[in-house]
């Protein structure tokens, strides 16, 4: 039984940690949480992170919790923000004072750091020319910051659940300075492991940490450097990541810290979910024709129509349309992706692009508009509008990468009824499930070798069943595109094993361990 975990020498499998009670249980009472990230949507948000934590922390709400986030004060923040205090710490050499602002939307409850030095600046984390060279110190005073907003409000939690290697040092400074917090259980998800927050360690007095702390094993030192993600690792309570897949990848290839996290005796893979207030067919504000799985034929014809006149395509309707929303980065695939888009426009495919990131990325896809203006059309922005648009007007979505944590936009594709083009890695695998290898099950297709030629071969295999759907009115693209809308992608199934989590980690706080 769980009441006994402290004195466990190995942890519980998944199933048995999801499916057991717990005698000390705060299932159904609420419990008070504070987030600690870097991005929430409900403000600003650079990628899926900041969907991620404004999605989960209403979520949280839903199910009776109250929550608390606290991120910085970027200059991008347009709310009208309540001042609610001041706050002080020991930072780059000499005491910091910081503003404290106050809001609340969907009934979380937002806490700002304001500190211009690090905040007040046209990006969150870096320009298209690279990262803030104080990077280390802006994320560095955000964890330090951020308990001491908890500490001056008097702010009353149970539990802390921090995101990412931005606040990685934070269960690091609760154990040297805020011995009030000592049983105040950490929960830390990695949502990226690739990104670890690796700095040369001249930054060690600077965020006002000892150099004993600066060790290989239970420290904060990598390769004679500072590595933020692997403080989170080995000092928080529990460990979590994005999805099932993932996280088994994490124990056997993590960029160096799989050795760490196979240690770590608590660590759990969730996936992740969408909001549904925001991905909605049935009624989407943004869409040209609102529609469900009992009439997606109609609706999504009559998106697609719309979309293809904002991008300027005068192609049949009938040639099968693939859309790509991402950031333009190595991870998503884009090498791949310019090995086929030539070949795809010789086999009848038209394809639409809205993103930005690299500048080699972006360059590239402007090219292949230029080569082939009838059949690629491009966007470099985010646009949160056309981005609607082309999830509901695509007939099949695009997300052929190198790695994905959990992965939204296959899921955001999947509720609008596109099916999803996909390599099988992380929360990829877990959500899409190939229909030639399951036709039963399938709701996509998908494919292993991360190359160009599986790629296409995947693109076409799609293309089989389109072709013979369109041509033939044949049943199989409309059963998948049905089990794709059908899938429950929403946050409170997430929502409820964060609970289990959270109950846990504040259990083992309670026995010691």
């Amino acid at each position: 039984m769980f009441y006994n975990l402290a004195g466990l020498k190995s942890a519980p499998t998944r199933d048995e940690f999801l499916t057991q009670r717990m005698n000390y249980n705060f299932m159904g009472e609420d419990m008070k949480i504070v987030m600690v990230v870097s991005e929430s949507a409900a403000y600003i948000k650079a990628g899926g992170l900041g969907d991620v934590i404004h999605s989960l922390a209403k979520a949280l709400i839903k199910l009776g919790h109250s929550l608390y986030v606290i991120m910085p004060k970027y200059s991008k923040i347009k709310a009208s923000l309540k001042g609610v205090g001041q706050g002080k710490v020991f930072f780059d050499g000499i005491w910091q004072e910081f503003n404290i602002y106050e809001d609340i939307k969907d009934h979380v409850r937002y806490y700002f750091i304001d500190f211009p030095k690090y905040y007040q600046r046209e990006y969150i984390y870096a320009t298209p020319k690279g990262e803030y060279e104080d990077n280390p110190l802006r994320f560095g005073f955000l964890s330090l910051a951020s308990l001491e907003v908890i500490k001056s409000l008097g702010i009353e939690l149970n539990l802390i659940h921090i995101h990412d290697w931005h606040t990685g040092l934070l269960p690091l400074y609760k154990k040297l300075y805020y011995p009030e917090f000592e049983r105040t259980p950490t929960v830390f998800t990695i949502h990226n492991a690739m990104h670890q927050g690796i700095y040369d360690p001249h930054f060690i007095p600077m965020l006002n940490l000892p150099w004993e702390v600066f060790h290989p094993y239970q420290g904060i030192e990598f390769y004679g450097k500072i590595n933020f993600l692997k403080a989170g690792i080995a000092f928080c309570d529990i460990l979590t990541t994005v999805s099932p897949s993932y996280a088994e990848e994490l124990r056997h290839y993590a960029y160096g810290l799989e050795g760490l996290i196979r240690e770590k005796k608590y660590f759990f893979g969730i996936l992740n979910g969408i909001d549904y207030d925001i991905w909605n067919p049935e009624a989407d504000k943004l869409i040209k024709h609102n529609y469900t799985v009992k009439n997606f034929s109609k609706g999504k014809w009559i998106n697609k129509k719309h979309l293809k006149e904002i991008f300027g395509l005068k192609t049949r309707d009938e040639k099968p349309l693939v859309g790509m929303v991402s950031r333009l980065t190595s991870q998503k695939g884009l090498d791949i992706v310019q090995g086929i888009v030539c070949e795809a426009v010789r086999e009848g495919f038209d394809l639409v692009f809205l993103g930005s990131g690299e500048e080699r990325y972006q360059d590239m896809l402007i090219e292949f508009m230029k080569k082939h203006p009838e059949s690629v059309r491009v966007r470099i922005e985010y646009n949160e509008e056309l981005a609607h648009k082309i999830f509901a007007g695509a007939d099949m979505f695009l997300m052929p990468s190198l790695f994905e944590p959990c992965g939204l936009s296959q899921m955001i594709a999947m509720r609008y009824g596109t099916v999803p083009i996909v390599r099988a890695t992380g929360g990829l695998k877990d959500t899409v499930l190939d229909f030639v290898k399951d036709p039963h099950e399938g709701n996509g297709f998908s494919f292993e070798e991360y190359s160009r030629k599986d790629l296409m071969h995947a693109l076409l295999k799609a293309r089989v069943f389109y072709d013979m759907y369109i041509c033939d009115h044949s049943k199989e693209w409309g059963e998948i595109v049905k089990r794709c809308m059908k899938r429950d992608f929403s946050w409170e199934r997430s929502a409820r094993e964060y609970e289990r989590i959270y109950s846990t980690a504040i259990m083992l706080k309670s026995y010691g361990s």
